[in-house]
């Protein structure tokens, strides 16, 4: 009896860790788990260049490779292809405050112009701050959470690259 009381314990825990969004525990034991990778990555492109990595437990690696596409993905975007600027330089150039070649928004408030200067600096630390650690690192580790966190994180950018209109 007390094993049953157990495993449905441990049943209503996944359930509760499913609706808050914590990743399941390995050792779950036979009950299917949430599949987080599946609901969170949701552009194509960008699961078709990670899953592989990430599945394998190349946490680290399907990050890098992540932000690597947005690098690519906004060079190609933004037809700044002939350029040599790439990471920081090329997101500062290319959602610039004050002439963007991407434009996140229509630009006639205050606050449309914050938020285009803003994602300017967002996308601008990822290529410093979570790409090339990565790159630059051959020691690099990431959890399979902090992995699945940054990928979603990925997957909002590139939404934010296909709304975003050419100048």
């Amino acid at each position: 009896m007390d094993n049953a009381i157990f495993l449905k314990a441990q049943m209503l825990q996944e359930d509760i860790d499913a609706c808050s969004g914590v990743l399941p525990r390995k050792d779950a034991g036979s009950r299917p788990s949430v599949d987080f990778f599946d609901q969170l990555i949701t552009d194509k492109a960008l699961r078709k260049t990670v899953e592989k990595l990430y599945r394998d437990g190349h946490h680290a690696r399907a990050v890098e490779e992540a932000y690597k596409f947005i690098d690519n993905l906004v060079k190609r975007t933004a037809k700044q292809s002939e350029t040599n600027l790439t990471g920081s330089k090329l997101m500062t150039a290319v959602f610039s405050g004050n002439a963007p070649i991407l434009k996140i928004n229509a630009g006639e408030s205050t606050s449309e112009r914050d938020e285009q200067i803003g994602y300017m600096q967002i996308f601008s630390g990822c290529m410093t701050g979570i790409r090339n650690p990565r790159a630059h690192e051959c020691d690099w580790e990431d959890s399979e959470q902090r992995a699945l966190q940054l990928l979603v994180w990925a997957n909002h950018l590139v939404e934010r690259i296909h709304l975003s209109e050419k100048a």
